[in-house]
C-alpha cells in the first residue's frame, strides 16, 4: 500500500474503484480500488488501522484463514458498491474492507472477551447506523473527498456473516466431536 500511495498519479487512475471502467470489463477495479488511498493521511490510518486487526485477529486464526477473511470483505465492499449504491462512481481506500476485519474479529474473539466484543459490535453497529441517516456529513477535514459510508456498510455485514459461519462451523465441529465419542 505503502508503494501504490508512493505512485498515487500512476496507481490511482489505474486501479481505483470506478464504476463505470468496471462495467466495462475492468473488474480487477472492484479489489484494487481497495488498496490505493486519496493521500498519505487516508492511507496512514488505514494501514494502521490493518495492522491493528492483523495483531488482535493473527492470536485467533491462522494467516490462511485471516487472508481468506480479507478477501471476503475486499469482495464484500467491491461487490456491494456495485450492486447497491449506484450512484458511487469512485473509491479508494480499505476502509470497508477493515470494517468487516473489526466485526468478524470482534466475533470471532467474543469468547475471551464477551464483554469488550459486546461494547465493540454496539459503537460499530452505532457508527454505521450513524452514517446511513439521512443528512450524515460524509465530509472529513483530512479527506479530499467524501467518506463512501455505504463501503463500511458492506464490509461489516461481510464481518458479521463471515464471523457467523466461524462461530457455526466451530458449533458443528464441537457437535460431530461430541457424537463420535
Amino acid at each position: 500500500m505503502i508503494l501504490l500511495g508512493a505512485l498515487q498519479s500512476v496507481t490511482e487512475p489505474a486501479l481505483e474503484y470506478h464504476r463505470e471502467a468496471i462495467l466495462n470489463g475492468e473488474y480487477w477495479r472492484l479489489f484494487t480500488g481497495q488498496w490505493i488511498h486519496y493521500g498519505r493521511y487516508h492511507l496512514a490510518m488505514n494501514l494502521g488501522a490493518l495492522m491493528l486487526c492483523g495483531w488482535i485477529l493473527f492470536q485467533d486464526i491462522p494467516l490462511k484463514h485471516y487472508s481468506l477473511l480479507l478477501l471476503a470483505c475486499l469482495a464484500g465492499v467491491g461487490g456491494g458498491l456495485l450492486a447497491f449504491s449506484p450512484s458511487l462512481d469512485y473509491y479508494a481506500g480499505l476502509s470497508g474492507a477493515l470494517h468487516g476485519l473489526l466485526v468478524a474479529g470482534v466475533i470471532i474473539t467474543c469468547r475471551q472477551t464477551p464483554w469488550m466484543s459486546a461494547l465493540a459490535l454496539m459503537v460499530v453497529t452505532y457508527k454505521i447506523v450513524q452514517e446511513q441517516w439521512p443528512g450524515y456529513d460524509t465530509s472529513h477535514p483530512l479527506l479530499p473527498v467524501p467518506v463512501a459510508v455505504d463501503a463500511h456498510l458492506y464490509g461489516a455485514l461481510t464481518g458479521l456473516i463471515w464471523g457467523l459461519g466461524f462461530w457455526a462451523g466451530a458449533l458443528l465441529r464441537l457437535r460431530q466431536r461430541r457424537e463420535s465419542e
